[in-house]
């Protein structure tokens, strides 16, 4: 019995899940509530940490420095204090904890939208019967979408320095442009001049050069 195939392109095709929203730095509601049993499981041991347990422990210096035992006591907790947050913030930060448990409440409620939708009577779509196109795309779609940003981001920075050359470019013609101007003021002020010793140097040429040339030629010849 010879097998059916469906053609790709003629499927029916469905409309590609949407990529996830990005995930928000933020904290949610189980990365509040993960800092808020941390701040209070602080609280709760600094308290136990209190002078007088702390002064029960060293009677002698609690009875003769008791000031100076107090300033010790100040300053340690102060120390434990601030040790356990900044270990405690390194810790978020390494391990990502925010991001994750924001991914994590993300998860809970679609699958809650879906659960709901469900139940009213909508059934989802398995994904192993859409047909390769969409499936595809919706595999695709994060690498695109994070090319797509460092796209935006290298034509942001291209803009920008597209925009100072231009800057620059306009500063260095409008120098250019004074630069000729002044040239242009010098030459006309030479002109001016050389027409002002026309007259006097049109007067004298002919008989003071005739002069001066016999003048020369009559010094050549004693000379020789």
């Amino acid at each position: 019995m010879p097998g059916t195939t469906v053609d790709a392109e003629t499927a029916p095709l469905s409309p590609s899940p949407p990529p996830p929203p990005p995930i928000a730095e933020t904290p949610g509601p189980r990365a509040s509530k993960l800092q808020d049993v941390f701040s209070h499981a602080l609280a709760h041991t600094l308290k136990v940490c209190s002078y007088d347990n702390f002064a029960a422990c060293f009677p002698t210096p609690a009875k003769y420095v008791s000031g100076s035992l107090m300033a010790l006591w100040r300053q340690m907790v102060g120390k434990l204090e601030e040790a356990a947050k900044s270990e405690f913030d390194d810790i978020m930060k390494e391990r990502d904890v925010v991001p994750n448990l924001n991914e994590l409440d993300r998860l809970i409620t679609e699958a809650r939208k879906r659960k709901s939708r469900a139940a009213e009577g909508e059934v989802p779509i398995p994904p192993h019967t859409l047909p390769p196109l969409p499936l595809y795309i919706a595999h695709l779609a994060p690498f695109l979408q994070q090319t797509q940003s460092q796209l935006n981001a290298r034509l942001q920075t291209t803009q920008s320095q597209n925009a100072q050359l231009a800057s620059t470019i306009s500063e260095q013609r409008a120098e250019i442009e004074q630069l000729v101007s002044g040239l242009e003021e010098i030459v006309a002020d030479l002109e001016s001049a050389v027409e002002s010793l026309r007259p006097v140097v049109g007067n004298s040429s002919g008989e003071d050069i005739g002069r001066e040339t016999l003048d020369a030629e009559a010094a050549l010849s004693a000379k020789g």
